[in-house]
């Protein structure tokens, strides 16, 4: 046994070694590989070792030329060499007058659209250590950023945050100004911060803007809550018995302020996550792509908002926001799935809006989170809609029929208590007046092309007892 034990070692020994002699040495990656311009350099470094990727050279090169057509345009050679000779001039210790003076070529470059002279100029100064950056320049660039591609807008981006960096409340107020009013002052926007959802829409509407507007938003909000801070009671008034009640309000004052911006700072936040108002055809790829960019970037500042803000999440979901607008929100913010807790509270509230909201968040919670507490938290939806027996449950379940449907697809036990839901409401359309219970649908549902209720309970019928069907067979 250790004869054919050491037979074997020797032979993968000599295989290994055979196959390592015949294989390419390794070769030493540079760090640019991973720079700004990744695709150019994977495109000089695959052409400089061309015996090693021969066989999918050809494959490389028909995607670079569909994805990155720059990489062969004569005139984005001419203009990274222009760029070059443009950095070249400035000395290694550049002074305010010579960065305002290439910032101001930058500025011209994308007045005139030229993306890639734009593009090099920008990534050129990147690379350099600067002690200033004019953020009244920067500033100015950023309505001509937003006219340009990916390419233009990621570079400015952080030249805008190092600027930030060095200058930061100055980089915001002009960036500010420039957007929005030239006569805007600094307290103007501590004060209130809400100031900045004034920009136009087709700055907001781009992901470079979004990407600003959030930045300008946690430095002002930050500075917002530093001044409240400040503006704190005298020691000796909160000590002094007569006065506590009035250091007492002063703090509940304060507080109900920061909560009702905080909230409303959510609602305008969630107005950038909607799709772009176009004409006719609806939005273009390219602006689907941008509003899902926007969309993810306003969640993650939502998740880090609600969990910094406790409470706020319940008060947000209390207020409602479009319907439309709840699957985006649940799938992006996981800091929401404490949603479930109150969302049965709400189904309590006189308000059909309210409980249209609940049982639609609370079937994509279902979805997203198919959890214990969250199934506890369906079946007492359904226990209280089974309960009632007024015309107002029955619209509430004609208007609540997709989302029941998800309901009974994320937790399949729930699907017979849902069917019988669904035949008793059934049964009580046919005691209400057809065209009566109609036009409430059609209001309520700001729909004028309404369907058939009873044809709707019946294909939400068929589509539950269809997918169990389909369960049954899959097991």
């Amino acid at each position: 046994s250790s004869g054919i034990n050491a037979e074997y070692g020797s032979d993968l020994k000599l295989k290994t070694e055979t196959q390592r002699g015949a294989m390419p040495p390794p070769h030493e990656y540079s760090v640019s590989l991973l720079g700004d311009d990744s695709a150019k350099t994977l495109l000089l470094h695959t052409r400089n070792n061309m015996q090693h990727y021969s066989a999918v050279y050809p494959t490389f090169l028909k995607l670079l030329v569909s994805q990155f057509p720059f990489l062969c345009d004569p005139q984005e050679m001419l203009a990274e060499d222009e760029a070059k000779a443009h950095i070249s001039k400035l000395g290694k210790n550049s002074d305010a007058f010579d960065v305002s003076e290439y910032l101001e070529q930058i500025l011209e470059s994308l007045e005139r659209r030229d993306e890639s002279r734009s593009f090099y100029m920008i990534r050129n100064m990147l690379k350099r250590h600067h002690e200033f950056i004019p953020s009244e320049i920067v500033a100015r660039c950023v309505p001509h950023v937003v006219k340009h591609g990916f390419r233009v807008q990621g570079s400015f981006i952080l030249l805008w945050e190092k600027s930030a960096a060095l200058n930061p409340q100055q980089t915001w107020l002009n960036t500010t100004k420039t957007l929005i009013n030239p006569k805007l002052t600094e307290d103007d926007l501590w004060a209130n911060p809400l100031q900045l959802f004034q920009i136009p829409d087709h700055i907001s509407n781009s992901s470079v803007g979004v990407k600003i507007l959030l930045h300008i938003l946690k430095g002002y909000l930050s500075l917002c809550r530093a001044r409240l801070a400040e503006s704190d009671p005298p020691q000796a008034i909160k000590t002094d018995p007569p006065q506590a009640n009035k250091s007492k309000e002063h703090e509940e004052n304060k507080a109900l302020y920061i909560t009702l911006q905080n909230s409303a700072i959510v609602q305008l936040l969630l107005d950038i996550t909607s799709s772009p108002k176009t004409q006719d055809s609806g939005p273009t790829a390219i602006e689907s792509n941008h509003c899902y960019e926007n969309s993810a970037l306003v969640y993650n500042f939502l998740h880090d908002f609600f969990i910094n803000n406790d409470g706020l999440s319940k008060l947000v979901c209390w207020q409602t926001f479009k319907l439309d607008q709840i699957e985006g929100v649940v799938n992006g913010v996981p800091s929401l799935h404490v949603a479930c807790k109150f969302t049965t509270n709400m189904l309590q509230q006189a308000s059909l809006q309210k409980q249209l909201f609940a049982v639609c968040l609370l079937s994509h919670l279902a979805v997203q989170y198919p959890i214990q507490q969250t199934l506890q938290a369906c079946n007492e939806m359904l226990q209280w809609a089974i309960s009632q027996t007024s015309q107002l449950s029955t619209l509430w379940t004609v208007l609540s029929l997709k989302s029941l449907v998800r309901i009974s697809k994320a937790f399949p036990p729930l699907a017979d208590p849902i069917t019988r839901l669904l035949v008793n409401q059934k049964k009580m359309l046919s005691k209400y007046n057809p065209s009566s219970i109609k036009q409430k649908l059609k209001i309520h549902s700001g729909d004028s092309s309404f369907g058939n209720p009873q044809q709707m309970i019946d294909a939400s019928f068929q589509e539950i007892t269809t997918d169990i069907l389909v369960r049954m067979k899959g097991s």
